[in-house]
């Protein structure tokens, strides 16, 4: 039987929203699409290469790169809840994740 994947919203990550006027920024944030099953992300061939990171209380514990198939494989050591990142470009989108 298989695994329904769970889905997952990335947010834009702004860490300075406020516009060239001084006012805040009126751009909305945008948001990704990706697929989770137990430690396994799927980000689509669109992103390979991209780098993905997990952490806690802002620090780096688990990095790696979108592979060839658009996945991402966490270890199954890394249990609880992560905050995961993928860098696109200069652009920074994340979500809260359970492993």
């Amino acid at each position: 039987m298989a695994i329904d994947p769970d889905l997952v919203i990335l947010t834009e990550k702004i860490d300075n929203p406020i516009s060239g006027n001084g006012g805040p920024s009126k751009q909305p944030s945008v948001s990704l699409e990706i697929y989770q099953t137990d430690n396994v992300f799927f980000f689509g061939e669109s992103f390979v290469g991209c780098a993905v990171s997990l952490l806690v209380n802002d620090v780096v514990v688990f990095s790696t790169e979108v592979n060839e198939n658009g996945l991402v494989t966490i270890p199954e050591t890394f249990i609880g809840t992560y905050e995961l990142q993928l860098a696109v470009g200069d652009v920074i989108y994340w979500a809260m994740v359970e492993l």
